[in-house]
């Protein structure tokens, strides 16, 4: 049972942790704690509760008039009425029977007022829970030198680039669908109509409903960048009351830092704008291919720096004007340099570690 309800089986449980339930009711608890993890939670803290009570039966919790008062509600439920002698049964007519639902309960006086207190307890520990949902410790998901794959409880699905953080709310699946990222991730968000799911960054905010989409917000990058596959996407910034940037599948929209503009205490605001065409290679982390069609070597360097985050120069700027055609599944920065210095009439070195120079003038 979920904490929004909070009707859940207090006799029932003060009956189990006493030691006094029978093999029917064990077996009816047992239906009800596995029927929502998070009762478990529940049936543990009342245990916990319980043995407070075992310590000092009227805890300083409560006072004595609250445990008087448990007790007098709960006690003709939890007395009943003795068992009537037992008379011939007849096949026509067999005779009523009243069970006690709390069985040994007159032989353990002690037990009763104990049993109410624990009633206190764990409805305290209920509405604890309940009032405190919010503040449980969000849920936070890291890719170090590794992508990362993973399914968010309203079963969206989230592809984490490396060096990128993903967090949400513990009680993700009935609070709003909200996460924070840092880094890079791509989603693809699972339709409801009455929760939008927002992604926030830093400095950005981009809400959808369903569709699927790429957000690049890097905290050392002074830019964030939204590409949007299928649906729309609502990108603006976090810090700045300007207008919200529509995005529809093939755009982009980028949110650029605030720059200093004018001298060092004029600083400009930040700056929010649409690219009717993006880079077909803004996924490529996520499916291993680069695909270039007779684009410029500047354009290769550029998708080179920000898939992998390669070091790339050239000793003539005229290389960067050259045209490149190529495909890569599963590529590595080295070989596709190898490849587009051949296509390209150009000189290749250095290594990953220091970075890659392309000399010679190339095409021309």
């Amino acid at each position: 049972m979920h904490p929004s309800n909070p009707e859940a089986p207090w006799e029932l449980l003060a009956r189990h942790l006493a030691g006094e339930a029978t093999p029917g009711e064990l077996e009816e608890l047992r239906t009800w704690v596995v029927a929502d993890p998070w009762r478990l939670g529940l049936l543990t803290d009342a245990t916990r509760a319980w043995e407070r009570v075992g310590a000092a039966p009227v805890p300083d919790l409560f006072s004595p008039a609250d445990v008087e008062a448990a007790w007098q509600r709960f006690r003709p439920q939890m007395l009943g009425a003795r068992p009537a002698p037992e008379a011939p049964q007849s096949p026509a007519a067999p005779p009523a029977k009243v069970v006690p639902m709390y069985p040994g309960a007159a032989a353990r006086p002690w037990l009763l007022p104990v049993a109410a207190t624990l009633l206190l307890l764990v409805g305290a520990v209920f509405f604890f829970r309940a009032n405190q949902s919010s503040a449980l410790a969000p849920v936070l998901v890291a890719a170090t030198s590794q992508q990362r794959q993973l399914t968010l409880p309203d079963g969206s699905q989230v592809w984490l680039n490396r060096h990128s953080t993903l967090e949400y709310d513990a009680d993700f699946r009935t609070a709003a669908r909200e996460v924070k990222l840092s880094g890079e991730a791509f989603f693809q968000i699972q339709k409801d109509h009455g929760r939008p799911f927002t992604v926030l960054s830093e400095t950005a905010r981009t809400q959808v409903l369903g569709t699927s989409f790429n957000v690049r917000a890097y905290p050392a990058e002074d830019s964030v960048e939204v590409a949007v596959l299928t649906g729309r996407v609502a990108l603006a910034s976090r810090t700045t009351e300007q207008d919200t940037l529509l995005l529809l599948p093939g755009m982009r929209g980028v949110l650029r830092a605030a720059g200093n503009t004018a001298g060092p205490t004029t600083a400009a605001a930040p700056t929010l704008r649409r690219a009717s065409t993006q880079d077909t290679n803004f996924r490529a982390w996520q499916t291993g291919e680069l695909v270039f069609d007779n684009v410029p070597v500047r354009h290769v360097i550029r998708t080179l720096r920000t898939t992998f985050g390669t070091s790339i120069s050239v000793a003539d700027t005229r290389l960067l004007s050259c045209r490149f055609t190529g495909t890569f599944r599963r590529p590595e920065p080295a070989q596709v340099l190898q490849v587009l210095s051949l296509a390209t009439n150009a000189t290749l070195t250095g290594d990953a570690g220091n970075g890659y120079i392309l000399g010679g003038k190339g095409c021309d």
